[in-house]
């Protein structure tokens, strides 16, 4: 049920979800859920600067306020962006979607007649009028947003979505005939922080010479200037005419460029989801981490091995073996990639 509302409708309101990059992409929920019930609110993103490009150009956001570089690193941060924020005008209802003391203390630093936000076991519960269980159904892809959007406009307003702008759409393009690359490519995004997440690196360029066997397509490397490394050696081992857009691509474009894609194979990663953000077909390699299966707008294949350690998010027992992700194969992927193209 929405919250009650004790006024008029909010007229200014704030998202505070200031990274990481996967869990912004899920919190277009609430931001859709927001915009639906609210058409004609003020709709502003609160999120760090590395961050925000992914929101650039989205027609529901009517601002995005990029935090001082380094606010989340230092005291004497914090201090910057609580005093860039009290600039700010009074918001009627401020949403902190991340749940930690440090969104919580920014929140509370912009002036709001109503602060709302996620239950966690972080300290500072204090600072919110009224916190939400991050309720919903594990299997549905962004599901605490979708249970949060639901309780405060009332319905499930559905899966993430990211809309690419006229401008990113155009550069997308331009980044794709630099590479002699046409749209129908598929993208490969091997690329998080967590090494349980990750897909042996050798795997993919296995799998790029099976999928270019079946004549699905030309693969194309994605992920951020952090990666260019490991996409070396990754690129090493794939088949002639692979392309490598790792740390090539700038992030108000990334969504434009997945969007150009025939197909996206990805581990559970912030480029993954943007392929299911914008409605592409998605395999997703899933092993410590709790799979979504649900809930998608697009054909959505999630590869688990359910093992009896699995999923142990942040907490490995394996002795670093990682077995839920070493053991899927280039050939399962590549069949399930055959199937979902209709060449197998």
């Amino acid at each position: 049920m929405a919250v009650k509302l004790e006024h008029s409708p909010p007229k200014r309101i704030l998202i505070v979800r200031i990274s990481a990059l996967g869990d912004i992409v899920f919190c277009t929920s609430l931001l859709e859920g927001l915009r639906r019930t609210y058409p004609t609110a003020h709709i502003a993103w609160l999120v760090e600067p590395n961050f925000g490009g992914i929101l650039e150009g989205d027609p529901r956001i009517n601002e995005i306020i990029r935090l001082p570089s380094g606010a989340m690193k230092s005291l004497s941060g914090l201090r910057a962006a609580r005093a860039m924020l009290r600039q700010e005008p009074k918001f009627d209802w401020v949403i902190d979607a991340q749940g930690l003391l440090k969104s919580r203390f920014l929140a509370r630093c912009v002036k709001a007649s109503r602060y709302f936000g996620f239950e966690s076991k972080e300290p500072g519960a204090f600072l919110m009028n009224r916190l939400f269980a991050k309720g919903g159904d594990p299997a549905q892809i962004s599901s605490e947003y979708r249970y949060l959007a639901a309780e405060l406009t009332g319905p499930d307003p559905g899966p993430p979505r990211l809309m690419p702008s006229r401008m990113s759409r155009e550069r997308a393009q331009k980044i794709l005939e630099n590479t002699s690359l046409d749209a129908g490519f598929i993208a490969l995004c091997p690329f998080t922080t967590r090494p349980q997440k990750h897909w042996r690196e050798e795997h993919w360029g296995t799998l790029a010479h099976k999928l270019m066997d079946l004549g699905i397509g030309r693969c194309v490397l994605l992920g951020g200037p952090q990666d260019r490394e490991a996409a070396k050696r990754i690129m090493a081992g794939m088949p002639r005419g692979s392309v490598d857009l790792v740390g090539a691509t700038p992030l108000p474009d990334i969504a434009a460029v997945i969007d150009s894609a025939r197909l996206i194979i990805g581990v559970d990663t912030g480029l993954t989801h943007i392929g299911i953000a914008v409605r592409r077909p998605v395999i997703a390699l899933f092993g410590s981490t709790r799979p979504y299966t649900e809930g998608a707008d697009t054909a959505l294949r999630v590869v688990f091995h359910p093992l009896p350690c699995a999923p142990c998010k942040r907490n490995p027992t394996c002795g670093g073996t990682f077995a839920c992700m070493r053991d899927l194969s280039p050939d399962l992927i590549a069949k399930v990639a055959g199937q979902f193209i209709g060449r197998a």
